[in-house]
């Protein structure tokens, strides 16, 4: 299970990653075009995709515990910690494709009603590319600390 968190976070490091090339492929070449309306559409329907997603993820693991049980957790072995890593990786990923599917939003809706500034599509994917890898580092150390204690 800790695996799959480990590749979770990967694939978030690697699409993060070709997004900022992407990203700055767009600003070397500004002789792109792009259909706002159709952004618009497509990043609409990802971000409730996401949010919908997260809340899910959110309400089956969300890491804590309420009145008496918490006392059960604290003796609990390690089975507990790794399933909890799996479905906060999976909640952090979610929670990644939500803030990049927010970006696209967020440019869509500039470019939508401002065409002239397209740039805004790879400056917004700069900023919520770091952010997402800001938010990532803690559970990719978390996971990194129980591997490395197996």
């Amino acid at each position: 299970e800790i695996l799959g968190a480990l590749m979770s976070m990967i694939i978030v490091w690697m699409v993060t990653g070709v997004l900022i090339y992407l990203a700055c492929m767009r600003l070397l070449h500004p002789d792109y075009d792009i259909d706002a309306t159709v952004m618009l559409i497509t990043s609409a329907c990802a971000v409730l995709t996401n949010i919908l997603l997260s809340l899910i993820l959110h309400q089956t693991g969300h890491g804590h515990s309420h009145g008496a049980q918490t006392r059960e957790r604290t003796s609990a072995p390690l089975e507990p910690a790794l399933s909890n890593a799996s479905l906060q990786a999976a909640f952090v990923h979610a929670i990644g494709d939500l803030f990049q599917s927010i970006s696209v939003l967020i440019s869509a809706l500039i470019i939508f009603f401002k065409p002239q500034y397209k740039i805004a599509d790879p400056i917004c994917t700069f900023v919520f590319s770091i952010f997402v890898l800001a938010t990532t580092i803690t559970i990719l150390r978390d996971i990194l600390t129980v591997l490395m204690e197996g």
